[in-house]
């Protein structure tokens, strides 16, 4: 499914009428595809009636094209109007609608009564440039939609849904369809709005393709899964499928060690070297017997930044270098990731505490002629954005964006849904459930992320397929098993499972 953001949609339509085809001809297009939604359900259910709940703007004009075309189809169309109609488009489909089609007002009718009575019901009130809470005569009707038995459709996108973050006004309500145009709109597939919207479908409106001046964001999904995961041929070897090392663990987060490289291993690498001070090295090598390991000088339980020289060597060698999952925060360890930053030229993934403490110099993400992945969750990338966590949740999409062109990197912001973005491409991805919400998920998704580098994985496609496989884990292990007790070492032992099932 081909996703889009507001700022895209906005684009596509003056594109549009940069190449001859005009917002009313659009609108018509829109009309028409709502119609034929709403006429495809009523005959199907022998229903003879539609109520359209229409709002001041373009959405709204949907609405009134829709009615004209409802009503010559023999399907009686009511129009409940929310206020007067103000954009140009809204007026000319007002003053076009057939004089035999009823208009209210909510104004001075009992609107209740209306929408109880009503089989089905429109909705064609705020379109993508909804955002905030509903004013309280809004909400009291949309109070009295949800409360209606009728089959309810949203036009383009639900009212009260914002079409940039997936937040949602107290009273939105819960639809059957939603029928939106050109391309989903990236705020309906996001939680909770996309809880909302019900079965999406996606209607073209005739916006010539060169009018899309951005490329769109995919839904990642099966196909794509086995697309993107590299061939394994039987005469290989080890060397063929790269090599990954691992700066990871202190002596307070040795578990974070275990589960990035076991994880890595478990994912298709040829060799996966794990650097570390020589504490965690020696608790953790006898479980994971399939690893090289180059024990680190420490300070104070954490790898020592006179550590640097020795880590760009061994990486020199590798395909991919993960830094971060339990080094800790420190002086020597902000110190010790800039200086490996700076002089490799490889693949680095930062991930928890190499994103952390990558933060205190971050011009160095400039300068660097490393590829850059980051892979925060939301305290993390607030951090790197210089916003509070709520501001950088509820600005997450377009902030990853920004950050990303700014500084040419790769990122996945990690959350109930994914987003994965680089400069050439962008996935949204929505595998996974609540198995994951436990310490040691994202330890796992970076040796995931590192492993299918290694192998040849191009950065933003492995960003998306690794959040893919850990999210099948998750859901394969929910059907038998409650999600509470899923712990990160369950996933792991799904890996090869899930693996598998992409394979074949």
């Amino acid at each position: 499914m081909k996703i889009i953001t507001k700022g895209q949609m906005i684009q596509a339509e003056q594109g549009s009428v940069l190449h001859g085809v005009s917002l009313s001809h659009l609108m018509d297009n829109a009309g028409f595809s709502l119609f034929t939604a709403i006429k495809n359900y009523a005959y199907k259910n022998m229903i003879s009636d539609c109520l359209l709940i229409v709002g001041s703007g373009n959405n709204g004009g949907d609405g009134l094209v829709c009615a004209n075309l409802l009503f010559e189809a023999g399907i009686i169309p009511t129009i409940l109007l929310v206020s007067d109609v103000k954009t140009e488009l809204a007026k000319n489909a007002l003053a076009s609608l057939s004089p035999e089609i009823e208009v209210l007002s909510c104004e001075n009718t009992d609107f209740e009564k209306i929408i109880q009575s009503a089989n089905i019901i429109t909705d064609c009130v705020f379109g993508t440039g909804f955002h905030g809470e509903f004013r309280d005569n809004v909400r009291q009707i949309f109070e009295a939609v949800s409360n209606s038995t009728a089959y309810k459709i949203a036009c383009d996108l639900p009212s009260g849904v914002n079409c940039e973050n997936g937040f949602v006004a107290s009273g939105t309500v819960k639809f059957d369809k939603t029928v939106t145009f050109h391309a989903a709109k990236l705020g309906c597939l996001i939680s909770p709005a996309g809880e909302l919207c019900g079965e999406i479908e996606v209607f073209d409106i005739g916006i010539p393709p060169a009018a899309n001046l951005s490329l769109p964001i995919k839904e990642m999904n099966a196909d794509l899964a086995r697309e993107f995961l590299p061939e394994r041929p039987d005469n290989a070897h080890k060397g063929t499928f790269g090599k990954a090392c691992l700066l990871v663990g202190s002596d307070k987060y040795i578990g974070a060690a275990i589960l990035s490289a076991t994880a890595c291993l478990r994912s298709g690498v040829g060799l996966v070297n794990v650097m570390s001070v020589e504490s965690v090295v020696n608790a953790i090598a006898p479980s994971i017997p399939e690893a090289i390991f180059t024990p680190l000088v420490g300070s104070d339980g954490v790898i020592a930044k006179e550590n640097a020289e020795l880590v760009l060597k061994e990486a020199e060698k590798a395909n991919a270098l993960l830094i971060g999952c339990g080094i800790q925060k420190t002086p020597e360890t902000v110190e010790l990731v800039k200086r490996v930053v700076e002089g490799y030229r490889g693949t680095i993934i930062l991930d928890a505490d190499g994103i952390n403490s990558i933060c205190e110099n971050i011009d160095v993400l400039r300068s660097t002629e490393a590829n850059v992945i980051l892979t925060p969750h939301p305290a993390e990338l607030s951090r790197l954005i210089g916003l509070s966590v709520a501001e950088t949740i509820e600005n997450r999409i377009s902030s990853v964006m920004s950050f990303c062109d700014e500084y040419g990197v790769t990122m996945i912001s990690k959350s109930r849904e994914s987003f994965v973005y680089s400069s050439d491409e962008a996935y949204l991805v929505s595998k996974g459930n609540s198995a994951l919400s436990k310490g040691g998920s994202g330890d796992m998704l970076a040796g995931i992320c590192t492993s299918l580098i290694a192998q040849g994985v191009e950065p933003t496609k492995a960003l998306a397929l690794s959040s893919y496989i850990s999210g099948e884990c998750a859901e394969s292990l929910s059907k038998d098993k409650s999600k509470r007790g899923i712990i990160a070492r369950d996933i792991l032992n799904a890996l090869p499972g899930v693996f598998f099932n992409i394979e074949n």
